[in-house]
């Protein structure tokens, strides 16, 4: 059976489980199908409610980056009571989920995609252990009680993230975009929020004021709250997108045009399905500079013009 007919019978066979209140044996089934799919139709929702209906105590398992991180907190601090594993390559994932008011029973890190692989291999071999459930959207901002501006409300404040993690560092956006991006965007008296490293932003030698606001405290957590201020995020393939995504917040999106279901089928099509985002693919950015800033601009004025 190949994988594209896979999900449709482990979610189907699931369904059958919830249906005898078996809900033991609907896990199980629903986290196969997300193996395949991420969000294939609504199989993330109810394998939140298996979980939660399923008699035995469970592990749940938290992978990836802060961007994964993001997605599966909406369950996460509605079920904090769980038993939770963290697997990631975020050497500050402790402080993270500390700050949340989480307790994770064991953390372990990777640097490569072999490390992951096999740490991932033997987690998958303990019993009654499951990937944590993932959500696109945010009901509520986990990180800011700072109410959300109207669009209608003049400056547009426009986020840009232009950086990546370590394990990912291809993804991060070229200096000579991100500078003629910022010199646009100056031109339609918006303010700015320049999300990055202390390194990163240095490089762009930009000074903060009041128009330009940088957003590189070492605690990602309260740049994250930074988000919320924006009317529009402009980022790599970044933990910055998805929060905006999360927020709904228009992002536009640039990354390269490489095959990567995971990256597609989780971050970015279900949120350009929903219309918050726009992406540009390149083959070579630094090649594509005017091209991209021409996909960018034209996204941006016409989300400005439609407000």
């Amino acid at each position: 059976m190949n994988r594209h007919f896979k999900k449709y019978y482990f979610y189907f066979l699931a369904r059958t489980f919830d249906y005898l209140d078996l809900y033991q044996k609907s896990v199980p089934c629903y986290a196969q199908t997300i193996r395949f799919r991420s969000f294939f139709w609504d199989s993330q929702k109810r394998y939140a409610h298996a979980i939660t209906k399923n008699p035995k105590k469970i592990t749940l398992q938290i992978q990836g980056g802060i961007g994964d991180f993001l997605q599966h907190l909406p369950f996460i601090l509605q079920h904090k009571s769980y038993s939770y594993i963290v697997l990631t390559h975020f050497l500050h994932a402790e402080s993270f989920f500390k700050a949340l008011g989480l307790k994770v029973k064991k953390y372990y890190f990777y640097t490569n995609w072999e490390d992951y692989v096999e740490i991932r291999d033997k987690l998958q071999t303990l019993p009654n252990t499951f990937v944590c459930p993932r959500t696109l959207f945010f009901n509520e901002n986990p990180f800011s009680v700072t109410k959300k501006k109207s669009l209608e409300k003049k400056p547009y404040v426009v986020g840009i993230h232009m950086g990546s993690s370590k394990i990912a560092s291809g993804k991060a956006l070229v200096k000579d975009f991100v500078i003629a991006l910022i010199e646009e965007i100056n031109q339609l008296k918006c303010k700015i929020i320049l999300f990055g490293t202390e390194e990163e932003l240095k490089s762009l030698n930009v000074s903060s004021s009041k128009d330009i606001v940088f957003a590189k405290d070492k605690n990602v957590i309260k740049n994250l709250a930074l988000v919320n201020r924006c009317d529009l995020m402009i980022a790599s393939d970044s933990v910055f997108k998805t929060m905006a995504s999360m927020l709904n917040i228009p992002s536009i999106v640039l990354h390269k045009d490489n095959a990567n279901h995971f990256r597609d089928r989780t971050f970015i099509e279900p949120y350009v399905k929903a219309g918050s985002m726009s992406v540009y693919k390149y083959q070579n950015l630094e090649d594509e500079v005017d091209d991209a800033l021409a996909f960018t601009m034209k996204n941006i004025n016409a989300l400005f013009k439609a407000s």
